[in-house]
């Protein structure tokens, strides 16, 4: 394996998201609690579920939302489940 990345990511409710990454493992983050921690007119939107929910997964193997990826969180920090502050 070269670079770590995400295979899937599920949406298990409460701006919570199931992550399976290319190494197997299973992290699952509830991105609520950071978005509101973080208030910026460009994530707030994301608090409303519908929006939230447009997750996608980039090329690089990340999960992201918006068209330009103005919200994703590094790599690393989504394997062991801790969004910095």
């Amino acid at each position: 394996m070269k670079y770590l990345r995400i295979k899937k990511a599920d949406y298990v409710g409460n701006l919570t998201v199931m992550l399976t990454f290319n190494d197997g493992a299973v992290v699952t983050i509830n991105f609520g609690s950071w978005i509101i921690s973080h208030p910026h007119p460009q994530h707030n939107r994301y608090l409303n579920e519908k929006e939230f929910k447009k997750f996608y997964i980039d090329d690089m193997g990340n999960i992201a939302w918006g068209r330009n990826r103005n919200l994703y969180f590094p790599i690393d920090e989504l394997r062991i489940g801790k969004l910095s502050s």
